[in-house]
């Protein structure tokens, strides 16, 4: 019997790794995986055949293209990469609900697992008649934190990382990066965001008017640090979300000792080899707790982003430039980095962490159960099927694609480029199996064959 494990990425720097070590769990369970964006995946589906279909999200939009997978006799499971992380309030999950789910959406999935007790109370208090679907296992993307974990994967990335920056303090960008931004994203909400009532409208507009003003705050405040602290490098991560254009335009205005990463290097290597992370309501906060990083949180007097705070009790508060300066100085000269116990403790009872079992492992063990008869994959046609695909690709670049000129369509096509960055290149899968690999014997018979633009197809010799 075959079972294919489909692995959709939307946002590589966020998907592509923790999704990647939930790929080599299900290898080891005698899964095929296919992994790649949500195009790739698409094309796979059709190709490859019934599967499990393992997306990031159930948006109330997202109806039809459940039933799309699920009428191709696929089992489609869910775990939300934002749900029960971030979020500052059980009333602020709720509204979080409201648009990241429905009734008629849960009934369609098979499967949702979540990140800890926080959101699994809150999804089967919205959703009783269906609370045996939600399975608590934590998340991939803290498997990550594990230090035996990412020295697999990621021994590599941080010494490259290292050398690249030298000493740096790594800011973690999330905000948004021009007016004209601003005016985008207000046009593209009327398609993506349901709103309860006109409180909740009037909400979501202040938050990205803060948003807005607080990555202006944040690029006033790493000028003036780059100057304060000459002999370390500072290195700025933009959040997915914003304009790389923009951001170039403001780096003309640095010193020498601000970089700007756009590279594809997961977060968690870039939170490892830093000396400190700087940051507000970024997940990379919770990253850098359970990786025993120095944090601090940027909070400008009046401007608030409450939405997804969680991660601003972590660490500390610096609600003025001149409160940083006091911090990085205390930071850079201590030699111990001492995360407070109560924390960890915070932390804990909002995601759920195990030493012992990896989150990646509890939801593979439960893909086990069902029932997939997968065909077995045709090695040559899928080469055939990879050139069609490229060549595909390459005719529509040409054409219709430059041709979609509506607000919706230009908008997620940005969207769609940013997030992917250079796309998933085959080199940098090698890289990540080659890493794997040595630390685990278990994984000696792995092959990887491109399945068209941003597409791999991983399994057993």
């Amino acid at each position: 019997m075959y079972k294919n494990l489909y692995l959709p990425i939307e946002i590589k720097k966020r998907e592509l790794l923790p999704k990647l070590f939930l790929g080599l769990k299900a290898l080891k369970k005698g899964f095929n995986v296919v992994i790649g964006d949500k195009i790739a995946i698409a094309h796979a589906v059709k190709f490859f055949g019934p599967g499990i279909y393992f997306y990031k999200s159930m948006n109330f939009n997202d109806t039809d293209h459940i039933k799309r997978i699920k009428n191709k006799n696929n089992i489609y499971v869910v775990h939300d990469e934002e749900s029960g992380a971030t979020h500052a309030s059980k009333n602020i999950f709720k509204q979080f609900l409201n648009i990241r789910s429905s009734n008629e959406n849960v009934q369609l999935i098979d499967r949702f697992y979540t990140w800890g007790k926080f959101d699994h109370s809150q999804w089967i208090e919205r959703y009783k008649k269906q609370k045996s679907k939600f399975i608590l296992t934590g998340s991939p993307r803290i498997d990550l934190c594990n230090k035996k974990i990412y020295n697999k994967f990621l021994k590599t990335e941080i010494n490259d990382t290292k050398k690249k920056f030298n000493k740096f303090i790594l800011f973690i960008s999330s905000g948004i990066s021009s007016d004209k931004e601003l005016i985008n994203i207000s046009k593209q909400d009327k398609f993506f965001f349901r709103y309860k009532d006109v409180k909740e409208k009037k909400d979501r507009k202040n938050q990205m008017q803060n948003l807005r003003m607080y990555f202006k705050s944040s690029v006033q405040m790493m000028q003036n640090l780059s100057k304060k602290f000459k002999d370390i490098n500072f290195v700025v991560r933009p959040h997915p979300n914003e304009n790389i254009k923009d951001w170039k335009k403001i780096f003309k205005k640095f010193k020498d000792n601000v970089f700007l990463d756009t590279s594809d290097s997961d977060i968690t290597s870039m939170i490892i080899a830093s000396e400190c992370v700087i940051h507000n309501s970024s997940f990379a906060g919770i990253q850098s707790t359970l990786l025993k990083k120095p944090l601090i949180v940027y909070k400008p007097k009046k401007i608030s982003i409450p939405k997804r705070s969680f991660p601003n009790k972590l660490g500390n508060i610096a609600k003025s430039e001149n409160d940083i300066f006091i911090l990085l100085n205390k930071i850079l000269n201590s030699k111990k980095n001492v995360i407070k116990k109560n924390k960890i403790d915070l932390l804990k009872a909002r995601i759920f962490v195990d030493k012992k079992y990896s989150a990646s492992s509890k939801i593979i063990n439960d893909l086990s159960k069902f029932k997939v008869n997968s065909k077995k994959t045709n090695l040559i046609k899928l080469q055939l099927y990879s050139k069609y695909l490229f060549l595909k690709k390459f005719l529509k670049n040409k054409t219709d694609y430059n041709s979609m000129n509506n607000t919706k369509t230009i908008y997620t096509r940005r969207s769609m480029r940013d997030k992917l960055g250079t796309g998933i290149k085959k080199k940098q899968m090698l890289k990540y199996l080659k890493d794997a690999k040595k630390n685990d014997s278990s994984l000696k018979n792995i092959l990887l064959k491109e399945f068209g633009p941003n597409g791999f197809y991983i399994y057993k010799n």
